[in-house]
């Protein structure tokens, strides 16, 4: 069933809100009658039932082109670039980035900031998080304080407790194999300048300390934020031991088929037929929300085959998607997953064409390229569910979260 009509209407709702502005503006019939803007202390004082009365972030909105409801985004867009607080650790966090991160070895960068993360308690640091009832959305049925999430990455526990009080909606663990993997040789990580913004390519081979030992870490994590368990096998056997396992310790079960920089992970999407007995099995393996991480190099076969066959075993989220397969000869490997902002163009089509494809069949967690407000921002405009980011958070620093929160609300400045 197309779903032209969804996303259009969504590019409307933002084109009349940004046309009201200019005409000092009459709302729409879906927004209703404009407020005055509160100010900061009559703010305080009427607090919750301001927020209840305030549109979310994803109103349900009904069509008469679809059965179901796709969320769309509805309330006032910031335009002043965010609060002055979040301009200076941004602008202070491109300084270090730009002055001493870029000019150490990727190995020696990466170390770096995650002993930063470790020791340093970000997570207490209430520059990092802005918290409004606006601004949630549910994600398979669970709620998430905001529609932004931190791609996977990490899977020390200590770097996941701070990762979680640093304004995600929900925070994905790296993806977990059955056994300890010590991952491809160094050099796995390379950065590359792109006309579009620095970016990042990897091939990392999912080093991780396997099931066992992360489920051990895990149990010791308070969960802040919703944590999405993702996990990664060679066999449908290893999936079922992967999700029954970690489906009792995550609040969502992503199962990742579509590393590019693992062979027998990337050749569940080559041979996408193969795939329904291992949906079947996961989904009767858990009772927690699934997500299927898709591959951006297989969009046709995503379309076609993956994501009906999914829907048909009862799973209805998707993480679109992982890093882009390019050659790279610095790299141990010879190629590897690229991210950062060269892929946005590829993850926007992706969104709107599933969306028209799927509809409100399918929740859709846009990932791929984000390293602005406006990239999260036109994602939720095309009706992504959620909106997640990886490489953005290391570019451009863990103030980007608020950033686009900011951008979001209309948080005076």
């Amino acid at each position: 069933m197309p779903c032209t009509d969804v996303v259009g209407e969504s590019e409307g709702v933002v084109g009349k809100r940004e046309g009201r502005r200019r005409d000092g503006g009459a709302r729409g019939a879906l927004e209703g009658p404009r407020r005055e803007r509160p100010e900061r202390a009559r703010r305080r004082e009427q607090g919750r039932a301001e927020a209840e009365e305030a549109p979310h972030v994803h109103d349900v909105v009904q069509s008469h082109s679809l059965k179901g409801t796709v969320p769309i985004v509805k309330n006032r867009v910031l335009s002043s670039g965010g609060s002055r607080m979040t301009r200076a650790l941004a602008t202070l966090y491109r300084l270090l980035y730009d002055g001493v991160l870029c000019r150490l070895p990727e190995s020696t960068a990466i170390a770096l900031g995650q002993t930063a993360l470790r020791l340093i308690p970000f997570d207490r640091l209430g520059a990092f998080r802005l918290e409004d009832p606006r601004l949630a959305v549910t994600l398979g049925g669970v709620r998430l304080a905001n529609p932004l999430i931190l791609a996977a990455m990490y899977y020390d526990a200590r770097i996941l407790r701070r990762a979680m009080g640093l304004g995600f909606g929900a925070v994905t663990a790296k993806s977990i194999t059955r056994e300890a993997r010590p991952g491809h040789p160094q050099p796995n990580l390379v950065r590359v300048r792109t006309a579009a913004g620095p970016g990042l390519v990897n091939c990392n081979g999912f080093q991780n300390p396997g099931l066992e030992a992360f489920s051990g870490m895990l149990a010791r994590i308070p969960h802040r934020a919703p944590l999405i368990v993702s996990v990664a096998g060679e066999s449908v056997d290893d999936y079922v031991a992967l999700v029954r396992a970690l489906g009792r310790l995550g609040d969502l079960v992503e199962f990742n088929i579509s590393s590019p920089n693992t062979k027998l992970v990337y050749e569940w999407s080559r041979r996408p037929a193969e795939l329904v007995t291992l949906l079947r099995a996961v989904r009767a393996a858990t009772t927690k929300p699934l997500i299927v991480k898709l591959s951006p190099d297989f969009a046709d076969a995503n379309e076609a085959q993956i994501i009906p066959a999914a829907l048909e075993a009862g799973i209805r989220i998707v993480n679109y998607g992982n890093t882009r397969r390019v050659e790279e000869p610095r790299l141990s490997q010879r190629a590897g997953g690229l991210s950062g902002p060269e892929i946005f163009a590829g993850t926007l089509a992706n969104l709107r064409r599933t969306r028209r494809r799927f509809c409100a069949e399918l929740e859709i967690i846009a990932t791929g390229g984000v390293d602005s407000p406006d990239k999260a921002l036109e994602l939720l405009r095309e009706v992504a569910t959620a909106v997640g980011f990886f490489t953005g958070f290391i570019t451009r620093g863990p103030i980007l979260a608020r950033q686009i929160l900011e951008r979001l609300l209309d948080v005076p400045t």
